[in-house]
C-alpha cells in the first residue's frame, strides 16, 4: 500500500513539474514581430481634430475603489443617456462626431469615458486590477449618470470592442440593467465566427503566452496576468501619448465578451447591432447567424460601403441610432 502511494505521489510531482515547464516555456516563448499595417483608413477617426469636442465637459468619476476614470460629456435636455464605449488600443476621442449628433439634437447626453487603462487615464492606471473590473467601472458610470445627471432612461453603447464590452456586461444578469444597447461593428471575441485573423491585422498576439497564461488562471496562479500578450499593428504616424501599445493578458480578456455564445444566449436587453459590409476586421454576414439565439431582442443591420473605423461617422448609421433612441 505505502509503495503504491509513493508511486502515485512520484506519477504527480513528475506531472507538476512537467505541466510547469510546459507553462513557462509557453509564457517566455519570444513574441512575434509587430506588424505596421496600414489595412484601416486611420485617417477616418481623426483625433487631433479638437472642434468636434468643444460642446464636451470633461468629467472625472470616481469609481467604486475611490480610483477616478476620466470622462466627455455631451449635454443635451433630456433624461436620456448614452454611455458610449471606444474601441482597443485607443481612447474616446474618435467617438465625438457621434456623440455631438445625439447630443445637439437632444436625443441624449452622451457619456464616453476612457476606459480605465486607456487615454487620460494612462497616467494613473496603467492597467486594471483584475479581470472583470471594466464591467464595474461602467456600472459605476451607470449610477454617475442617473446620479447626477438626472437620467430615467440609460442606453449601454460600444464600438468594436466596446461593442463586445457592451455584450459582456448586458450578458451578466448581475449586473446593473439598462433599457437598451446599441453594439457598432463588435468584437466577439477570438473565437467568434465574426473575426477574421488577428482582427484583420488591427493586432498581433502573442498566442503561446496568451495559451500559457490561460492554463494558470483557472488554479488562481495570476502572477503572468499583467504581462503583454496583444500588440496594436497601429502605424506610428497615428500614435500619440493617449493610444496604448500593447494590453496584458487581464486587459485583453476582460475588454471582450466571456462567452458570446452564452452571453447572447442571456440577452433580454433590447439591441442594436451594426455592422459595416465593407469591415477590414470582420466578416459581416455572419453577425445575424450569432445573434440569432436573441432574435427576439437583438436587430442586425449591415450598411453599405461602411468599414470598420469610418462607420462611427457614417450618415446611415447616424440615422440608425437615433431612430432606435427615439423608439
Amino acid at each position: 500500500m505505502n509503495r503504491t502511494l509513493k508511486q502515485i505521489f512520484i506519477f504527480l510531482i513528475i506531472n507538476c513539474i512537467l505541466f510547469f515547464s510546459v507553462v513557462l516555456i509557453l509564457i517566455y516563448w519570444p513574441i512575434p514581430t509587430k506588424k505596421s499595417i496600414e489595412n484601416f483608413n486611420y485617417s477616418s477617426i481623426d483625433t487631433t481634430a479638437t472642434n468636434s469636442l468643444s460642446k464636451a465637459q470633461e468629467v472625472w468619476i470616481k469609481t467604486r475603489n475611490t480610483q477616478k476614470l476620466f470622462t466627455r460629456i455631451y449635454a443635451s435636455n433630456t433624461k436620456t443617456a448614452v454611455i458610449l464605449i471606444h474601441g482597443s488600443g485607443t481612447e474616446s476621442r474618435y467617438l465625438a462626431h457621434l456623440a455631438n449628433s445625439l447630443s445637439s439634437t437632444n436625443l441624449a447626453t452622451v457619456i464616453t469615458p476612457d476606459l480605465r487603462g486607456h487615454g487620460r487615464n494612462i497616467s494613473t492606471e496603467v492597467d486594471i486590477d483584475y479581470i472583470g473590473q471594466l464591467e464595474y467601472d461602467i456600472e459605476d458610470i451607470i449610477h454617475y449618470a442617473k446620479e447626477n445627471l438626472g437620467a430615467e432612461k440609460v442606453i449601454l453603447a460600444g464600438h468594436s470592442s466596446g461593442g463586445g464590452l457592451v455584450l459582456r456586461y448586458i450578458g451578466n444578469t448581475r449586473l446593473t440593467n439598462v433599457d437598451k444597447a446599441i453594439m457598432i461593428s463588435p468584437y466577439l471575441g477570438h473565437d467568434s465566427p465574426t473575426v477574421k485573423p488577428n482582427s484583420g491585422d488591427w493586432i498581433t498576439v502573442g498566442v503561446k503566452r496568451w495559451v500559457g497564461i490561460s492554463l494558470l488562471n483557472p488554479i488562481g496562479i495570476t502572477y503572468f496576468n499583467e504581462m503583454p500578450v496583444l500588440f496594436f499593428n497601429r502605424p506610428r504616424a497615428y500614435n500619440d501619448s493617449l493610444q496604448v501599445e500593447s494590453y496584458s493578458y487581464k486587459m485583453a480578456v476582460n475588454f471582450a465578451p466571456k462567452d458570446f455564445e452564452d452571453e447572447v444566449k442571456q440577452l433580454s436587453t433590447n439591441s442594436l447591432v451594426i455592422v459595416g459590409e465593407r469591415d477590414e476586421s470582420f466578416y459581416p454576414n455572419r453577425f445575424e447567424k450569432v445573434f440569432e439565439p436573441a432574435n427576439s431582442f437583438v436587430t442586425v443591420n449591415l450598411i453599405p460601403e461602411a468599414k470598420h473605423l469610418d462607420i462611427v461617422k457614417n450618415d446611415e448609421v447616424l440615422a440608425e441610432i437615433k431612430n432606435w433612441i427615439s423608439n
